[in-house]
């Protein structure tokens, strides 16, 4: 009788724990269906013909064809030619963007000197400035260094100087008050402030990053991913661009996924969340 009854209770805490991690899963298993849902549906519209095949390929496809490239030597030299621009450009777009939002938010005589370029350059479409930087950088990997650094400059810029705007006055004042200097204030509440605003426009700047990239590439270029895509493209092998496809969507997950475990180290130092 004791057996009988350990065992249902094992049973019941089982069945509670099993419901508890669904309920809590709720939205990841809703997403996950409907992915799901999403390439059956388009592997049916392909394998029935309901749409033409070779203007969308179908997921067993694209499955093969990356199986096949990842054994491509050149496959991964032109993933190596677009992580190197999309990485220095980037870097770069972090090195001069967080400094010049946050210091020409914080003070007006810089901000009357930067704001005229970037007010200018934000509202320009970047791809119309494409031929200008080929011509001037030939192109290799260089002229693709520049468009990642422009799409994903401004951004960020714009965030920092965000951040400096909405700085709590109050608490500024407080500090002033116990005779605090421009300094103190700066690197003890103006930059810590910013973070929050930052990690938007560093996000907001990997996807226009990746963007600038493929463009590039597809403008003009002799390696890369962008390239690949072209020459795919031409030659009506769409299994294989969607591959390329495949390598962007991923590389963007993959460095939004790491923004988000460092936005959440940086949310746990807010006090709503102690």
């Amino acid at each position: 009788m004791e057996n009988s009854k350990t065992y249902q209770q094992k049973h019941e805490f089982s069945f509670k724990f099993l419901g508890n991690i669904i309920k809590n899963k709720k939205h990841l298993i809703i997403s996950i269906f409907s992915v799901l849902l999403f390439f059956i549906a388009w592997e049916l519209a392909s394998t029935n013909e309901w749409i033409n095949p070779l203007f969308i390929s179908s997921p067993t496809a694209i499955v093969n064809a990356s199986a096949d490239m990842i054994f491509e030597p050149e496959f991964w030299e032109n993933i190596k030619v677009s992580s190197y621009e999309f990485g220095v450009g980037f870097i770069l777009a972090l090195i001069i963007g967080i400094p010049m939002g946050v210091l020409s938010g914080w003070n007006k005589f810089v901000y009357s000197i930067v704001n005229p370029f970037v007010s200018g350059l934000y509202v320009t479409p970047k791809v119309t400035l494409l031929p200008v930087i080929i011509i001037a950088f030939g192109i290799g990997p260089a002229s693709k260094i520049v468009i990642v650094f422009l799409m994903s400059l401004f951004p960020i810029v714009m965030n920092a100087q965000r951040a400096m705007y909405t700085l709590d006055q109050n608490l500024i004042k407080t500090a002033y008050s116990f005779t605090a200097t421009q300094l103190q204030i700066f690197k003890t509440i103006a930059i810590p402030s910013t973070v929050p605003f930052l990690l938007t426009g560093i996000r907001l700047g990997i996807g226009q990053g990746l963007i600038a990239v493929v463009v590039g590439e597809l403008f003009a270029s002799s390696a890369g991913i962008g390239f690949q895509l072209t020459n795919y493209g031409q030659n009506l092998q769409t299994d294989r661009m969607f591959v390329g496809v495949l390598v962007i969507t991923l590389s963007g997950i993959i460095l939004t996924t790491i923004l988000g475990i460092v936005e959440k180290r940086f949310s746990s130092w807010r006090p709503d969340n102690n």
